[in-house]
Order: structure tokens, then C-alpha cells, then sequence
């Protein structure tokens, strides 16, 4: 019966793997061609902004990064010859925890800096696929991926850091056993993003990891007052006024920056709804990602579907999110293709997989109507995941000629 399934996964899964290679690998090709073109007057917008950051700090003018209006017009008198016009609003939204971690990159000159920060994080995240891939096609699956999902030339051309998010987070659980304290110190990192990382200490407290949560909180808890030290209250003062939308900076940025993004509050606002009903159903939102990823991380299940189900809850529970951090939403895509077994590549799953793999080509909601479905896609892919645990769950818990049976 074995070498029959054998057989008969040989007759169908090569043809949709070149399938699915064929039409990825266009769709990816067009998705470089799309942004070159959408940003070639602007590349590495938000890159300018962390360098300018940082350079403001080594020049003495720190007080610089608390004005968005200032600082835009720092970002475009610095880089005037490299852009075709002037930038809209840029602030400064991250917690003075990433100025920290970006200053070596302040300290090079512009386009070393760029294209530096670039390679770095692109070889961070494919070291961190590698890694937790283990051997065989998963690896190049990943890769694939990871080179051609409309998410990277995005981050690329934008200059943004979801490839060093991506690779925290992934390289973060691809240590959880071998290596528990440098898992934490990675995890720890992540939270200069906190939005990304929301669903983190979810997981380790599901799967009892208190050796990570610990290394996870005493490395955040470092950064933190590194940076406390290094750039003083004010500069954390000012970011916690923005992230709880009290400043005049909030509500600039709230138009020019949150709405742009693709999470579930900016599409609720965009549909009309008002502030606190956007606020309420992100809050929900929150909480159903919190509760599938408890359930997932407390499951027997295999390591890579469980991180396929992470990093989409993270990005569905994000308060903010963007096109690039849709880099996480590429590699939760391949982690879930690679270990499907049961339903293959022809299943509905494999199809939603595809779907939330292409979505960046289609926000944000601001600019694509269409992208208000994305919170909607990636929960379906979520339940997906969840149906792929359960049923190789059973599968696995059957005697062994029940499960050649089902395999008939």
C-alpha cells in the first residue's frame, strides 16, 4: 500500500509543483517589474527615515526625530539628488529600541548604508529559512519564496526591516530547542517591532518555554535601557504618546502612515467605520490570533506548521501592518506547502496558501479595494493551517493500516 501511495504522489505532486512554480515565478518576476516602476522616484523612503535618525543622533540633534514635519524635511534636503520629488510625511514611529540597533548603519555613508542594510537582512532571513527548513526541497522552497513574493521587492525598494523581523522571528523558534537562550536573545530583539511581536510570548507560554520567555525579557529589557541611557525619556516619551494616539504627531501619521497599511483597523476605518468600533474589532481580532496560536503551540503538532500558523496570526493581529512585513505571510506559505501531506497541492488550502502569497500586489486597501479582503484571506489560511494540524494530528494517532487505508 506505501509503494501504491508512493506512486501515486509521484504521478501527481511533480506536475503541481512545476505548476505552482511556473505560475509563482511569473507572478514574482511581475511583481519586481510593478514596484521598480511604482518607486523608482523614491526608492528606500523608510530606509532615509532610520538613517536620518540615526545620523541626527551622532550629529548632536537628536531632538530632530520628535518633529515628523522637521524631520521630512531633513529627509528631503539630505537626499534631494536621490529623489524626483519631494516626500510626503515621514515621522519617526519606531521605539527609540530600533535607533539603537540601527546606529552602525548611520555611521556609513548613504548608499553604502542602504545597500549594506539590504544585503544584511536579506542574508539574515534566508539564513534563518535554511535553518529551520533542515534538509531537502523545503530549503529551496523557502528561498523561492523569499526571492520572488511580491512582499520582498516591496521591502526592497522601500528599504524597509521585515527582512530582519522575518528572520528574528524565524530564527527565533528554529532555536527554541537546540539553542533556548539565544532563541530569547533573538525574540528579544524582535521587539523593536512590538506589533510583529505581539504573538510571541502567546506561543512560548503555550508551549512552556520559561527558559526563552526569560532570555526573551532580560534582552527586551536591555535594549530598553540601553537605549534609555543613550537617547534619554524623551525619546521614549514621545514614542508612547504615539502608540497610544494622545499626540499631534498620532494623528498626522494615522492619514499618512496607518491608514496606508493593510491591518484590520485600517481596513474597518477605510469601510467607514469610526475610531473605536476599528479599535474594538482589531482588540478582537487580537484575541481570536492570541487563542488559535495558544491552541496550536500547546498541540503535538510538526514545528514548521506551527510556525506557519505564528507569523500568520502575527501579521493578522498586528495593529499596524504593512506590504513588506507580508515577507512573514511568504514564509508562513511555504512552511505550510513543504509539510501538507494529506490534502496535497491540488487542496483548497494549497490554493488560499497561493492567494495570501500573491496579496501584497494588491494593497494597500488605500490604493486596492480589493486588499480590504486580505484580514479575511489570511484567517481563512489560518483555519487552513489548523485543519492541516488536526488532520495530520489523527492521522498520526491511527494504527498503522488505518492510515494506509486513508492513504488509498
Amino acid at each position: 500500500m506505501n509503494s501504491l501511495r508512493d506512486q501515486r504522489k509521484g504521478t501527481t505532486e511533480p506536475r503541481g509543483i512545476g505548476l505552482l512554480i511556473l505560475i509563482s515565478g511569473t507572478i514574482g518576476a511581475a511583481g519586481w517589474v510593478f514596484y521598480i516602476w511604482a518607486f523608482r522616484g523614491d526608492p528606500g523612503q523608510d530606509w532615509m527615515v532610520f538613517y536620518t535618525a540615526a545620523r541626527a543622533y551622532l550629529d548632536g540633534n537628536l531632538p530632530l526625530i520628535f518633529d515628523g514635519e522637521q524631520l521630512t524635511a531633513a529627509l528631503n534636503q539630505r537626499f534631494a539628488a536621490w529623489l524626483s520629488f519631494p516626500l510626503n510625511l515621514h515621522p519617526w514611529v519606531y521605539p527609540p529600541s530600533f535607533l539603537l540597533l540601527f546606529l552602525p548603519f548611520g555611521l556609513l555613508p548613504m548608499h553604502i548604508s542602504f545597500v549594506l542594510f539590504l544585503l544584511v537582512g536579506f542574508g539574515a532571513v534566508i539564513a534563518a529559512a535554511w535553518l529551520y527548513a533542515g534538509r531537502g526541497h523545503g530549503r529551496w522552497m523557502h528561498i523561492f519564496s523569499l526571492l520572488l513574493c511580491p512582499a520582498v521587492p516591496f521591502n526592497v525598494l522601500t528599504g524597509q526591516n521585515a527582512l530582519f523581523t522575518s528572520a528574528l522571528l524565524v530564527g527565533g523558534f528554529g532555536l527554541l530547542n537546540r539553542r533556548p537562550a539565544l532563541s530569547g536573545l533573538l525574540l528579544g530583539i524582535l521587539t523593536f517591532k512590538p506589533q510583529l511581536w505581539l504573538m510571541v510570548p502567546v506561543a512560548l507560554l503555550a508551549g512552556r518555554r520559561w527558559r526563552v520567555l526569560l532570555s526573551t525579557g532580560l534582552t527586551a529589557t536591555v535594549l530598553a535601557l540601553g537605549s534609555l541611557v543613550l537617547f534619554g525619556t524623551e525619546a521614549w516619551r514621545t514614542w508612547f504618546e504615539l502608540t497610544i494616539g494622545v499626540s499631534d504627531s498620532y494623528r498626522a501619521w494615522l492619514t499618512a502612515g496607518r491608514l496606508n497599511g493593510q491591518s484590520v483597523f485600517a481596513c474597518a476605518t477605510l469601510l467607514g467605520a469610526p475610531s473605536i468600533v476599528a479599535n474594538l474589532v482589531q482588540g478582537m481580532t487580537v484575541a481570536l490570533a492570541a487563542v488559535c496560536v495558544y491552541w496550536i503551540f500547546s498541540q503535538r503538532a510538526k514545528a514548521e506548521l506551527q510556525l506557519s500558523a505564528l507569523l500568520a496570526a502575527s501579521i493578522l493581529a498586528a495593529p499596524h501592518v504593512s506590504a513588506s512585513d507580508a515577507v512573514l505571510l511568504a514564509l508562513a506559505v511555504s512552511l505550510f506547502l513543504s509539510t501538507i501531506t494529506t490534502s496535497g497541492l491540488g487542496s483548497i488550502g494549497a490554493k488560499v496558501a497561493v492567494a495570501v502569497w500573491v496579496s501584497p500586489l494588491f494593497n494597500p486597501p488605500s490604493v486596492f479595494r480589493i486588499g480590504l479582503l486580505t484580514p479575511v484571506l489570511i484567517l481563512i489560511f489560518l483555519a487552513c493551517v489548523i485543519a492541516e494540524i488536526r488532520e495530520q494530528g489523527e492521522s498520526s494517532s491511527e494504527p498503522e493500516y488505518l492510515q494506509a487505508q486513508r492513504a488509498l
